[in-house]
């Protein structure tokens, strides 16, 4: 039986404005149900569709096919103004069941299913649009008709080889967020709360716990976490060279993604990400330019504090981290083998990449709410990003979490 879906106690706004953000440069894999709709809509008799692949082979463990691509990445269904061209001629009903929903996603849990928005699109981001509560009627018809599951799923563990209950994950998580949405402190010092939350949580001798002591354990850490984390504004150490190189290459595969960087799928493409990855890492002299999202620079440049800016420019990172919190999507994202303790850096791991990558972005320039709102789509999509869910991006994490250098990457990045 289906989990009833419900969403956010914050308010989530989106509607389409036709940017095409979300058709360029996404894998969109298609159901059978999708591909067989696709072919029974006859597209090889349409004007200029004739002798056009519209899906390719995908390697997927629910699907064999995706939607293909123009030379320049694009969907092969975009059209020029930016509407896609099956909504057009057939409605919304007849697109793939990813290009009908996006950017709502459901997050199964074990009781319900959280209907929210995901911020890789910039309407989303902005907040811009129709409630989320008015989005449910339609998505529960979708899991109806079995175009979209809302099951009970597993949850993560809380650490390496530690399984707990729902129950006791669900109270960790809520410990997170209560963290990261306190609004008595800054957006940065409430990551850092969270990092020491984390790092506590890996040091406690909690297998011989049960799961009320794990419960009240989360309670304590949350009124711990200010305390601790004061040294890291008092004492600003600069994090090591090591530690900035590792750094700089994980922001620069979150850069890949903004809406700004369309890169084609050729070895001149890669022999360009490989050589701007390996200046990353130096961390010298010229920053190359990055698609048209990124300009020439300097990293001394990048390494200057990025000064007060108004509030509205950091408003959607902010909102990013705390709706994603709320969500539980952070924890809950397909990263095979990744524990709580691990989400919990990634996602603190976002705030200070996204300030790096504004600092690159508007190194030309001042900072603007459409400069943020790109690369919180940047951002959101990397969640979902192979090359930052796997074993050895879990592994970076933890080398800068067991010496508090995420930290102190954090709070240099973002001042």
């Amino acid at each position: 039986m289906s989990l009833p879906i419900v969403t956010l106690n914050t308010e989530e706004k989106w509607d389409c404005h036709q940017c095409g953000v979300c058709c360029r440069g996404s894998l969109v894999p298609l159901s059978k149900q999708d591909a067989d709709r696709l072919r029974s809509q006859s597209w090889e008799k349409q004007p200029g569709y004739e002798n056009i692949q519209i899906m390719v082979p995908h390697r997927g463990a629910e699907s064999k096919h995706r939607l293909a691509h123009r030379p320049d990445g694009s969907c092969v269904f975009l059209k020029d103004d930016g509407l896609c061209l099956i909504h057009s001629k057939l409605g919304l009903e007849a697109k793939p069941t990813i290009c009908q929903t996006f950017p709502m996603q459901l997050v199964p849990q074990d009781k319900q299913a959280v209907l929210t928005y995901r911020r890789a699109c910039p309407s989303a981001a902005a907040d811009k649009g129709i409630g989320v509560k008015e989005r449910v009627p339609g998505i529960e018809q979708l899991v109806k008709s079995d175009r979209l599951t809302a099951e009970p799923i597993v949850p993560p563990l809380l650490k390496t080889g530690e399984k707990r209950k729902w129950k006791t994950i669900r109270c960790v998580l809520e410990s997170v967020g209560s963290l990261l949405r306190d609004e008595r402190f800054p957006p940065v010092r409430r990551i850092v709360h969270a990092l020491q939350f984390a790092k506590n949580i890996d040091a406690a001798k909690s297998r011989r716990m049960s799961e009320s002591d794990i419960v009240e354990l989360a309670t304590a850490l949350v009124e711990l976490a200010p305390h601790q984390s004061k040294p890291f504004f008092d004492d600003r150490k600069t994090p090591k060279g090591i530690s900035k190189a590792m750094f700089r290459l994980m922001a620069v595969s979150c850069a890949r993604l903004h809406p700004y960087c369309r890169h084609q799928s050729n070895w001149a493409t890669r022999m360009d990400l490989a050589k701007t990855s390996w200046k990353c890492f130096r961390g010298k002299g010229q920053t190359p330019a990055f698609g048209d999202g990124f300009p020439t620079s300097t990293f001394e440049t990048l390494e200057q504090p990025i000064g007060i800016k108004p509030p509205e420019v950091y408003l959607p990172l902010t909102r990013m981290i705390e709706t994603t919190s709320a969500t539980y999507l952070y924890a809950l994202a397909d990263r095979n083998g990744w524990t709580v303790t691990d989400s919990i850096r990634g996602l603190a791991l976002l705030f200070p990449v996204g300030m790096w990558m504004l600092r690159w972005q508007a190194s030309s320039h001042e900072p603007t709410v459409e400069d943020m709102l790109n690369i919180v789509v940047a951002l959101d999509r990397s969640q979902g990003y192979k090359p930052l869910c796997g074993r050895q991006q879990r592994l970076k994490l933890s080398m800068l979490g067991f010496n508090g250098e995420l930290e102190r990457l954090v709070v240099s990045y973002v001042s």
